[in-house]
């Protein structure tokens, strides 16, 4: 009996890690002190909730994630062991009594979507019965090239865990796509050539995921090479994606784009390059910047010793205030005037003097040029001048 509730529960934990769609990829950097006595162990929980916390602002919007931040980090962060499918380490050294490592995590995105529901927090994706149209589909039928052999995730020795597919999930549903399984059936990959499929063998499996479109993706991993000056090699991975919508009988594009990777974490350069390729084909949206706010406040000019600060109205043309501080600058018992700052309101300019601040006011009402008029108002410390006329 207890050797059935163990298979039941080593099952139970082994399934989403088995049949997860959403695995990407995060580079995430933790550290510890050297003299702890599982310095690594607190590294990596270190890299893991940087990890999640990455994924968390993939999958929530900003004002979710601000307005539920304790909940996300007591769930989901302070747990974030619980959502990573793989990791591996691609960099582990000590500095200054300090172990530091470099993470690559593969995050199950699925399964914080999961708890994310549990605890009713929206996901950004998420758009099930909210009345909107149905989601188009897509599916991924990806190869992956490599000198010891050839992997896809369709096909009758499909790898539903291939990386790269993850990262292409990602891509997809930012894009507003429902991800279908590529099909464990039909032709086995080729290993020849950029794309592992014909448009028409792809349009075959896509019609069998019941996808509206597809993504045609080959992935290619160079020979491992030595790395001058380093006890390890480095890998180049190239990525070919064309994507086709079936409907329209189109293609949307196709990209590419390359990865290079030292030592084997080869995973995280195909998830990079897949990505990148991808993205090629479906940029994001551009960001919006929100209109800038006007300064409100107090913004009264800070004097110092042997400097008196004359302003001018902010709607002073620029080549008046320039003739105003040549002018000033030229001035009996005025070693120097320089222009400080513009701000809200008005033009400041610095005049270096051992003169009062009546005596630099009266020579500010002299006007700059002849077809300039001037009026002089003291206020505090501060000389304010207005200049009208032609610039």
């Amino acid at each position: 009996m207890i050797r059935r509730v163990l298979v039941a529960v080593l099952l139970a934990t082994a399934a989403p890690l088995a049949y997860a769609e959403d695995v990407v990829a995060y580079q995430a950097e933790g550290a510890a002190p050297s003299s702890s006595t599982d310095a690594r162990t607190m590294a990596l929980d270190e890299a893991f909730a940087r990890a999640v916390t990455t994924a968390l602002s993939d999958l929530v919007a900003g004002d979710i994630r601000t307005s539920r931040k304790g909940e996300l980090d007591r769930e989901i962060v302070g747990h974030a062991r619980l959502w990573v499918a793989k990791f591996s380490v691609t960099k582990d050294e000590t500095l200054e009594g300090r172990r530091e490592l470099t993470v690559s995590v593969r995050v199950d995105r699925d399964r914080i979507r999961a708890r994310l529901g549990e605890l009713g927090i929206t996901t950004k994706d998420v758009a099930a019965n909210s009345g909107e149209p149905a989601a188009k589909t897509a599916t991924i039928l990806l190869r992956i090239s490599a000198p010891s052999g050839v992997r896809a995730d369709y096909g009758p020795s499909a790898d539903t865990n291939a990386p790269g597919v993850g990262s292409m999930t990602a891509v997809l549903r930012n894009n507003g796509y429902a991800v279908r399984r590529a099909p464990q059936t039909g032709i086995a990959p080729r290993a020849e050539g950029e794309l592992p499929l014909s448009d028409d063998e792809a349009d075959a499996l896509a019609n069998e995921a019941k996808a509206d479109v597809m993504a045609i993706t080959g992935i290619t991993l160079g020979a491992p090479v030595p790395i001058r000056g380093l006890p390890t090699t480095a890998s180049l991975v190239t990525a070919n994606v064309r994507v086709v919508d079936r409907k329209e009988k189109k293609a949307l594009g196709q990209g590419s784009a390359t990865a290079a990777v030292k030592g084997e974490d080869i995973a995280y350069a195909i998830d990079r390059a897949a990505a990148g390729a991808l993205t090629d084909v479906m940029p994001p949206a551009p960001t919006k910047l929100a209109q800038a706010g006007a300064f409100k406040g107090d913004d009264t000019p800070i004097a110092e010793p042997g400097v008196v600060l004359i302003r001018l109205p902010s709607r002073t043309p620029y080549s008046m205030v320039l003739a105003e501080q040549k002018y000033l600058a030229g001035a009996k018992g005025v070693r120097a005037a320089t222009l400080r700052r513009l701000s809200p309101n008005g033009w400041v300019i610095g005049v270096a003097t051992s003169e009062p601040v009546e005596q630099v006011a009266r020579i500010a009402k002299k006007a700059p040029a002849t077809d300039t008029s001037v009026a002089v108002k003291i206020v505090g410390d501060l000389v304010e001048v207005t200049l009208s006329g032609t610039p």
